[in-house]
């Protein structure tokens, strides 16, 4: 092998254990039961930190949520589009659509940087290609932390152009949906069922599910209501 390339191959296996060693300083404290897995989280919620709250997840639902990020922005970019189309306002339609595509580059701009899949790459529709094996396979190994804080400011950016194109403001989404998605992130959790590796619990009216990874428990998800 090639002096450089084996220089180059040194640096990226220093570079992989440097971020590793990243991930594990500011992962939250090992959670002996499911009860403070779903602490913990509240705690990442509480802190403002997007980074955080990935972190007191499963790598499963790290995944997940970060490909959601991803369409959940390309969409409503798109309904930029389509305000600024029906906005009277002169000019309107035209800065609505010049802000769609720099948005829409933006986007895939940062899903690139992170070596996740684009758009395009996706595929459509979007809502149904969201659970593709894989799609999740292009967003498994990504830096979700990073990732996650990065996608939060972006979105900022997405829903005051939105705001601007003249669509019907919504309220900003708390980070507290990455954990429950419309349940209560407050509420207090019942005693968990636990079976092996795995835990289901009541959070009000959301059942929350758990799982212990590397001897520690992390949020799991959901059971989205039928």
């Amino acid at each position: 092998m090639k002096l450089g390339r084996l220089r180059s191959l040194s640096l990226g296996v220093v570079s992989l254990v440097a971020l590793s060693a990243s991930i594990r300083a500011e992962a939250p404290a090992c959670a002996a039961t499911p009860q403070d897995a779903w602490t913990r989280s509240r705690e990442a919620v509480a802190s403002g930190d997007a980074g955080k709250v990935m972190l007191a997840l499963s790598p499963a639902f790290r995944t997940r949520n970060s490909v959601e990020y991803a369409v959940g922005a390309s969409m409503t970019i798109g309904m930029n589009g389509m305000s600024g189309a029906t906005n009277k306002a002169p000019g309107a339609a035209a800065k609505a659509e010049a802000s769609t595509k720099k948005l829409s580059a933006e986007l895939d701009a940062i899903l690139k940087k992170h070596k996740a899949a684009t758009i395009q790459e996706i595929g459509k529709p979007l809502l149904a290609r969201m659970q593709e094996p894989a799609v999740l396979a292009r967003f498994e190994k990504i830096d979700h932390a990073a990732y996650a804080r990065e996608m939060e400011k972006f979105m900022a950016r997405v829903e005051a152009a939105h705001k601007e194109a003249g669509g019907t403001p919504q309220p900003a989404p708390g980070l507290g949906e990455l954990v429950v998605g419309g349940g209560d992130m407050k509420a207090a959790l019942a005693a968990p069922k636990v079976t092996g590796d795995t835990a289901r619990a009541a959070a009000g009216k959301t059942t929350m599910l758990f799982r212990k990874v590397d001897g520690c428990w992390l949020v799991d998800g959901r059971e989205e209501s039928q």
